[in-house]
């Protein structure tokens, strides 16, 4: 062989270094010729077209615009959004490109012109929504002052949509038709799920109606008596009355009852913890004025004045760079210790399988403690004192309970990249996957590798000692004798109060006022020193779906703010001349007086005066009312039926399938990439 290169390294040489040449001619030739990345497919539909990287980079962009443009149009279908897939970054972009395709095909996609006049309407509704809000708090004194309002928000909205039009174009590098025609196909999806959403159509008297059912409003005096009024008055419950309490709740969650009580309990633990304290080891080293001159000579542009005036500095750093070597060493006694323990032990699941005696024979926070004391003052020729140990097993800790620990609650460990908080450790002994945090915590394990840190850079080695899962409490000592008191006692003042409805109500009725039931809930407490009076709020605003402060309340308090406080009200207004004066319904006054068992209150209320929406109201929110009421009565009628427009649906639709974008020019479909599924 050596011989023939010999022979022919000349013919050899010449040919190769053609060869070469000839490479990096048509290397830019290749580059020019090979498919563009853009081009490559990322998924097919059934009629044989397909979706590709430069579709997705394009649906980006207009999701981006909109975000810009018209934010709303990124929100729920019920917050008036297109309702787009958020699941992942992909689903976004194809479930807008859906869309598109499905309005394009229904020819409701309109030219450059029609996103840009829909700016004007984008407008319209937005200072609709604002001087809606304004006008249920009372802010206008007459409809002219309304419609000025909303001819001013209109223009200044207007003003910042188009600014925001242009800043998208320029940043896009493109022109303004090309943000309009964005708009434009964002529009065209609205009118596409309007025109479902709207069917059957609305009559003019339906919609009418719906328009009172969502906008109407009713102004009230209200007030909240809660069950602490009177509790002074509730006896304290004998053992029997206790254990029965506790008993009906201790197996449920705070959502599983009216009163909102419950005892299940998180998983708790048992925690020990030794702890590095830095401040110790800086405070146990010992100073070297002639190792601190050395330092000063050594680092003049870090030390540039006199050594006098520097030698606080370079003290600190001094102690602080002898301390962090002195908690290092500590550090591997620790590990050491852990490892001397674990070792040949096997896993499973990635946790050790710790033997039967373990727990005698564990290595103890204590003898690691005078370890770490003996070798650091060895070999440092100092006087660490022993780090201090904390032990928690008398009483089990929530996740709650462990943030709030001194010190250790604060920590966390430090894995790669990742910031575990120590108050997370319970969270491993709920999982129902292979842990793959990096952090291995077990029963009885000494954590050490990592330590956890505060931010002080104080370290900490824990150990878990025991694990309660959750689930319901075992005694009333699990949840704290006083806290299931103050729940019976809440419960019991309740049902007296709610003995006394009647009462409460007859009394607002004959005074036309609601201080009087107040007077009469303050008379039962059997502590008048100390009576908490509730409040009035005067003038609030009750609407269907929500409760409003008016011109006079700074707020309202939420625990009226429930339907069942609100269809009341609604209820009892609901014949009342949106025309009549406040005085007229003074005359006849209507009280209003629910039961809230969730805040273990009683709502007491008096009707000032109904506050229906007008017809100048009506014309510019009637497309919007429909919308919603008509959205409302489909979900209603079949709460599992699919949203035709959803992300799975419109992939079923079209036959949408993923494919395994890894390899570009594979159009094999991915295993379990159906966007349908």
């Amino acid at each position: 062989m050596l011989r023939f290169i010999r022979k022919y390294q000349l013919i050899i040489l010449v040919v190769g270094g053609s060869l070469l040449m000839v490479v990096f001619l048509l290397q830019p030739v290749l580059t020019r010729l090979a498919p563009s990345p853009l081009k490559s497919k990322v998924a097919t539909l059934e009629d044989g077209s397909k979706f590709t990287r430069g579709d997705i980079q394009q649906a980006n962009l207009a999701i981006s615009l909109l975000k810009r443009v018209n934010p709303r149009a990124l929100a729920t279908r019920e917050a008036g959004g297109l309702g787009l897939d958020t699941s992942s970054e992909s689903n976004v972009a194809l479930h807008w490109l859906l869309l598109v395709k499905q309005a394009e095909n229904a020819g409701l996609v309109g030219e450059a012109g029609d996103g840009a006049s829909w700016i004007n309407q984008i407008a319209q509704t937005e200072a609709f929504i604002l001087t809606n809000t304004e006008r249920q708090q009372g802010m206008f004194r007459s409809q002219e002052e309304l419609e000025l309002r909303q001819t001013q928000l209109q223009e200044q909205i207007i003003v910042q949509l188009n600014r925001n039009a242009n800043l998208s174009a320029a940043n896009a590098g493109g022109s303004i038709d090309d943000v309009y025609r964005i708009l434009a196909q964002a529009r065209g999806v609205y009118r596409l799920i309007s025109s479902i959403q709207t069917m059957p159509a609305f009559s003019d008297t339906r919609a009418i109606q719906a328009a009172h059912d969502l906008a109407d409003t009713v102004a009230i005096n209200a007030s909240v008596i809660d069950s602490n009024l009177i509790v002074s008055s509730i006896p304290e419950p004998t053992d029997d009355q206790l254990q029965s309490f506790f008993d009906t709740y201790k197996g449920q969650s705070s959502d599983e009852n009216d009163f909102r009580i419950g005892y299940t309990q998180p998983t708790r633990i048992q925690l020990a913890w030794m702890t590095l304290d830095k401040n110790v080891f800086m405070n146990t080293v010992q100073v070297d004025r002639v190792e601190l001159n050395k330092i000063w000579r050594s680092n003049r542009d870090q030390y540039p004045g006199d050594f006098g005036l520097e030698k606080i500095n370079l003290e600190r750093q001094f102690r602080e760079e002898q301390a962090l070597l002195m908690m290092t060493q500590a550090d591997r006694v620790i590990r050491a210790q852990v490892v001397m323990a674990t070792k040949g032990l096997p896993t499973e699941n990635g946790l050790l399988e710790l033997p039967e005696d373990w727990e005698s024979n564990r290595p103890r926070l204590e003898t690691i403690s005078d370890l770490i004391v003996a070798r650091v003052n060895e070999q440092f020729e100092v006087s660490l004192p022993t780090p201090a140990i904390t032990m928690i097993g008398d009483r089990w800790l929530t996740a709650s309970d462990v943030i709030a620990l001194p010190g250790y609650g604060t920590s966390q460990y430090r894995v790669g990249s990742r910031q575990i908080p120590a108050y997370s450790l319970t969270q491993f002994f709920e999982l129902t996957e292979p842990n793959t945090t990096g952090l291995d915590v077990q029963v009885g394990l000494p954590l050490v590798d990592p330590a956890a840190e505060d931010q002080n850079g104080n370290r900490f080695y824990a150990v878990v000692l025991d694990v309660r899962p959750a689930g319901a409490a075992d005694t009333i000592s699990d949840v704290g004798r006083e806290q299931v008191v103050n729940d019976f006692k809440a419960v019991e003042a309740f049902k007296v109060l709610e003995g006394r409805m009647d009462e409460f109500k007859a009394a607002i009725a004959a005074n036309g006022d609601i201080a009087p039931a107040i007077d009469l809930a303050s008379a039962l407490s059997t502590d008048q020193e100390n009576l908490d009076r509730p409040g009035v709020l005067q003038n609030i605003l009750v609407m269907k779906d929500n409760i409003a402060p008016g011109r006079i309340a700074n707020s309202v308090d939420n625990r009226l703010n429930t339907e069942a406080f609100r269809s009341a009200v609604l209820s009892a207004a609901a014949d009342l001349d949106p025309l009549a004066d406040p005085e007229t319904i003074a005359a006849n006054p209507i009280p209003v007086v629910v039961t809230l068992p969730g805040s273990k209150s009683i709502g007491i209320s008096i009707v000032v005066a109904p506050r229906p929406v007008t017809s100048e109201q009506f014309s510019v929110i009637a497309r919007s009312i429909i919308s919603a009421a008509a959205q409302r009565e489909l979900a209603d009628a079949n709460t599992d039926m699919q949203d035709p427009f959803s992300f799975a649906a419109l992939s079923t639709r079209y036959g949408l399938t993923k494919l395994d974008t890894d390899d570009e020019d594979d159009d094999s479909v991915s295993e379990s990439e159906s966007a349908a599924g």
